[in-house]
């Protein structure tokens, strides 16, 4: 390699490395909503796995088994968004309660609408399973996602205090 070369490439790394390039601009602008997906994307594939463990392999009911599968999630999908999404400073106490209502509808009411409709329509079969599920998780990720939102974003004392004055 020349001299040359390696000065090309090392100002080409510089300017990937800069603040002003697009994806860094881009993930900057849309960080919260990247964490979330990524979150969610892990989350998702955890839930798909215990799911999919329970009625496939196990012969669980779909409904049983997505309510064991999400319950599951729902813990590790709490811990993942208000200490790395959401980055709240909002204690447990303030937080949990509205997250795991937001959770249980979406992970039991969403999804399960959601995966009855599609095996309804389609049939009940390992691959219709699996992707009921995945039309449910997408589903109820989008529920989550505005629900989640508020939850580690609003300051309820705050806006209580302004609806007492």
């Amino acid at each position: 390699m020349a001299k040359n070369d390696s000065l090309k490439i090392s100002e080409d790394t510089e300017e990937i490395s800069k603040p002003n390039n697009i994806f860094v601009k881009l993930y900057k602008k849309f960080e919260k909503e990247i964490k979330f997906v990524l979150t969610g994307g892990l989350n998702t594939v955890f839930d798909f796995v215990i799911f999919n463990v329970l009625k496939s392999v196990l012969g669980a009911n779909a409904t049983i088994s997505n309510i064991v599968s999400t319950s599951i999630c729902i813990i590790i999908s709490f811990y993942l968004n208000s200490k790395y999404v959401w980055k709240t400073k909002k204690s447990v106490g303030e937080t949990a309660p509205g997250f795991l209502v937001v959770s249980l509808f979406s992970a039991w009411i969403v999804q399960s609408i959601a995966i009855n409709a599609v095996i309804g329509i389609w049939g009940d079969s390992a691959l219709i399973s699996a992707i009921a599920k995945l039309c449910g998780s997408a589903c109820g990720m989008i529920s989550n996602y505005f629900g989640y939102k508020v939850i580690f974003s609003v300051d309820f004392k705050k806006y209580l205090r302004k609806l007492k004055k």
